[in-house]
């Protein structure tokens, strides 16, 4: 495979398996046999000498560790060839290698606490390197130790997954996934892919094989054509068994061979191959899925679309997104692990999804719907604020109903452990009532289920989905009085957010001890919850209304709770905060962060709610600050705003100097903002639109005196879905946003931001560090352009 570069300076690190993951070495064995080593290229690219030290330590992912002893590890590697601590001379442009090995000196066994399926199996240390004048730098190190061959002693998916580096939750530690039809943890069901980018291949790089000690060829992958929609199909490859020797250690051995190992080899010509670009990589030309099967009949196999398999076959597929360290999606990238199959074949399937693991590149789902990094809209957008007058929708129109059929614009519930692909137990119409009369009310009659702890019933946890990575909201709710009948057991109501029925923070109304009402500020984190604040209410009984709210800040990583009383606009903030450490961040402040309401009458009798609103709300800082820059791009002269802003034309501001200024038709209306005139006109096309992808990047150099800023940027979709412009929908304009190269938005889309065309939306990034005088704005698109109808950019407050 080829190697990733770590660098910026002289000393470039190469590490293998770049394909896979990069700044990192990933190594596996079996019952702590010490297979070979893998090697690590040290560069000099520069002209002068370098000396440089190699020091091994501690895990630097510790935020994610699931057994802090685990990534104390550094004991387990070894580095074989260079002396450890101690410098040597890395001469002009001059490379040496680096023999790092995996001698784990742990005994793995298979656990007996639910913690991880493999005690001891996962090993994590850091590799230092240091040279002289230069910052250091770190590879990851990580080995994962099977506690033997065959049957339960192989690792389960979670410890695969983790091994890699990536924090998807794959929803259980358990070796025995299940085949049941339903979505666990991060999951994304989809019968049928896409290519996410056309000018580039799909990929699908075998990530681990624990199946069967098979002696000859086995596990054929294939890609099949949608029936109906004429598109080919293809063979991708095999893996290979026992007999295509290779006589490398732990390859070929009696024990498995290629079958119980990660980052296996592949049979091309019938040889043991490492896996290339070129040849685990194909070209569909129409939706497709993939098919565990040498040849191509809907009798044999199994299909990722399980209609397509024989009645024994069930769920043969599970496929999650990847995510990293900060849990931030990595683009149309997904574990792929597959269970095949029959389930009367002898011995029976087993569903650890282990027998088969892929890196599944460049795919998304034929049903963007499904896809989990098109965003949501952004937090106070009026889409967001359910004022529950109206029905929604000409807003949602797949939102969730009421007993009477009135769409109430949220867009799903939480799913809880009894759901599957074609039941969904947490949902209940007949006891939700959207009042629409006056003012509007919704309504939920409460049961006994729950998502506290592993009870995972919970019922009408109703959800909406925003963007929530980059600004600062505030998710409330009223809830309408009186408030005697929240007395008992666990009776509750609030509001709440997070990805999941284990991984949720809320704060409600609830039942106390003492039969009194309480405010409660609560964290669950993998099934194992926390109160971290609470509040008692004097009265209940008296109430008129309570509102609750949670904070958000996505850029500090923190969440935070507070109240307010009847009419009393005065917000109580209840004590302590929640602080997301690793890849619990990129979880809850997500391109489809999900946040909603939440009942209950756990151990107590049931009830019904009644909730004034429901808003997601921007908490953007409203203190006068220093405006530097208020710009209209794609204008060529200044515009005066009715509150008199003047608002600049962004002439010597932007790069290429081919990027085109573009306008609306006409003069339309552009909802959500009164200032209609900055967002008709914007930047998108570079030169004549034939450029090629990777070339399309639109930049703004802004001068600013060091310190720190914040920035609002704006956008409105004026071709894609405009009158007698491009046809609509989401995926036509998709870019990323990066901001003093950080990237702030991957896969930005405007229309699914602002729910079509001619709509403003307005993306606030505050506490923004500039150190060397300029602020660096870059739209990098993914399809057609980048577009940006203006900047504004304050001194922080």
């Amino acid at each position: 495979m080829n190697q990733s570069a770590i660098g910026g300076s002289s000393l470039q690190v190469l590490t293998p398996d770049a394909n896979i993951v990069s700044n990192r070495m990933v190594f596996g064995t079996v019952a702590g046999e010490v297979r070979s080593p893998k090697t690590l290229t040290l560069n000099n690219t520069g002209s002068t000498p370098l000396t440089i030290a190699l020091n091994l330590g501690d895990s630097q992912e510790k935020s994610n560790a699931v057994r802090l002893a685990d990534h104390q590890r550094a004991a387990d590697f070894q580095i074989l060839d260079a002396p450890t601590g101690q410098p040597f001379t890395l001469g002009a442009n001059q490379s040496r290698t680096i023999q790092v090995q995996f001698a784990p000196q742990r005994t793995a066994q298979v656990s007996t606490t639910p913690t991880t399926h493999t005690f001891n199996g996962e090993n994590y240390a850091s590799l230092t390197i240091n040279a002289n004048g230069q910052p250091a730098k770190t590879v990851n190190l990580a080995g994962l130790n099977a506690a033997n061959y065959e049957a339960n002693r192989e690792p389960s998916l979670a410890e695969i997954t983790r091994i890699f580096g990536w924090t998807t939750n794959i929803g259980t530690e358990n070796l025995i996934i299940g085949g049941q039809k339903q979505l666990i943890g991060d999951e994304v069901y989809s019968p049928y892919w896409v290519r996410a980018d056309n000018s580039k291949p799909v990929q699908l790089w075998p990530l681990a094989v624990f199946s069967g000690p098979t002696d000859g060829p086995h596990d054929p992958i294939r890609f099949q054509a949608k029936p109906g929609s004429g598109g080919k199909s293809g063979f991708i490859y095999q893996h290979a068994g026992r007999l295509q020797a290779d006589n490398v250690l732990g390859s070929n051995d009696i024990s498995g061979g290629e079958n119980q190992k990660l980052l296996p080899k592949i049979l091309v010509g019938g040889v043991n191959t490492t896996p290339t670009l070129g040849n685990v990589s194909f070209t569909p030309n129409s939706p497709f899925a993939l098919n565990r099967s040498l040849f191509a009949p809907t009798t044999e196999g199994a299909w990722t679309d399980y209609t397509q398999n024989l009645p024994d076959q069930t769920h043969n597929w599970r496929i999650y997104p990847v995510r990293d360290a900060q849990g931030t999606l990595i683009p149309h990238t997904w574990i792929a692990a597959a269970d095949p199959g029959n389930d009367d074949s002898a011995p029976p399937k087993n569903y650890d999804y282990n027998d088969d693991v892929y890196l599944f590149v460049n795919a998304k789902p034929e049903n963007s719907a499904l896809d989990p990094s098109v965003g949501g809209r952004f937090p106070g957008s009026p889409d967001l604020k359910f004022y529950f007058s109206k029905t929604y929708e000409n807003v949602f129109p797949n939102g969730l109903k009421d007993k009477n059929g009135k769409n109430i614009g949220f867009t799903s519930t939480q799913l809880n452990k009894n759901d599957t692909f074609t039941s969904i137990a947490s949902y209940n119409p007949n006891l939700i009532n959207l009042d629409t009369t006056g003012s509007g009310t919704l309504k939920i009659t409460t049961t006994g289920g729950s998502n506290g702890s592993k009870d995972n019933t919970l019922v009408n946890g109703l959800q909406t989905i925003f963007d929530g990575r980059v600004s600062k909201s505030v998710i409330s709710s009223k809830l309408l009085g009186p408030f005697n009948n929240i007395k008992t057991g666990f009776q509750q109501a609030g509001v709440m957010l997070g990805p999941d029925q284990d991984n949720y923070i809320k704060v409600v109304a609830i039942a106390r001890n003492d039969g009194q009402l309480g405010i409660q500020f609560y964290q669950e984190n993998k099934g194992v919850g926390k109160t971290i604040g609470t509040a008692a209410i004097a009265n209940p009984g008296s109430l008129q209304s309570l509102e609750l709210k949670l904070f958000t800040d996505p850029q500090a990583g923190t969440v935070r709770a507070g109240y307010s009383v009847g009419n009393n606009n005065n917000i109580i903030l209840l004590p302590g905060v929640v602080s997301l450490k690793g890849g619990q961040i990129g979880r809850y402040f997500a391109a489809q962060s999900k946040a909603g309401l939440i009942t209950s009458n756990k151990g107590g009798a049931p009830f019904t709610a009644t909730f004034d609103n429901f808003l997601i709300s921007a908490n953007e800082t409203t203190a006068q600050r220093q405006v530097l820059h208020r710009i209209n791009v794609g204008s060529s002269s200044s515009y005066t705003s009715p509150s008199g802003f003047v608002w600049s034309a962004d002439t010597g501001l932007f790069s290429p100097s081919n990027a085109v200024p573009e306008s609306t038709l006409g003069t339309p209306n552009i909802q959500n903002t009164n200032i209609d005139p900055v967002y008709r006109s914007y930047r998108a096309k570079i030169g004549n639109g034939s450029i090629p992808m990777s070339s399309r990047v639109l930049s703004f150099a802004l001068p600013v005196q060091p310190g720190k800023v914040d920035l609002r940027l704006h956008f409105s979709e004026n071709y894609w879905g405009a009158p007698n412009r491009g046809p609509g929908g989401i995926g036509k304009r998709v870019f990323d946003v990066i901001v003093e190269n950080k990237t702030v938005l991957h896969n930005f889309d405007i229309t699914a931001a602002a729910g079509g065309a001619l709509k403003a939306v307005k993306v606030p990034i505050e506490g923004l560090q500039v150190n060397d005088g300029q602020l660096n704005i870059q739209l990098k698109a993914d399809a057609d352009f980048g577009a940006l109808s203006a900047i504004e950019v304050f001194r922080s407050a």
